[in-house]
């Protein structure tokens, strides 16, 4: 149970740190502060950094197999975005290859985090 809630509430805590940096990124983009080509490459990193927050995060509660639990919650966060796109119905093969960089990501994050107690 406990674990759960751990999952539950760093999901909750990278949902919000996602959401942030898409805002300021998509306020930036509105005064027209960075070109294009910068705002389509901040775009695929800013949910690299925050898997791989989020990784962090649960990794310093873990007490073993950091990577075990950057894996759930990477497979939590990664099956509400399929969800999500699937209902937008933006949903392409390509993208899995994506959301294995961000399942990845969150793995080496949550073993940065272990290592970090």
């Amino acid at each position: 149970m406990q674990n759960i809630k751990n999952i539950l509430k760093t999901s909750l805590i990278t949902i919000i740190f996602l959401l942030a940096l898409t805002l300021i990124m998509t306020t930036l983009n509105y005064f027209n502060i960075f070109d294009y080509k910068i705002i389509n490459i901040i775009k695929i990193i800013i949910p690299i950094i925050t898997f791989c927050f989020g990784g962090y995060n649960i990794g310093k509660k873990a007490t073993k197999n950091g990577w075990l639990e950057g894996l759930k919650l990477s497979t939590f966060l990664s099956i509400m975005l399929i969800i999500i796109c699937v209902l937008l119905k933006k949903f392409k093969i390509d993208y899995l290859l994506y959301i294995l960089i961000l399942i990845i990501s969150s793995m080496l994050g949550s073993m940065l985090g272990i290592n970090k107690k």
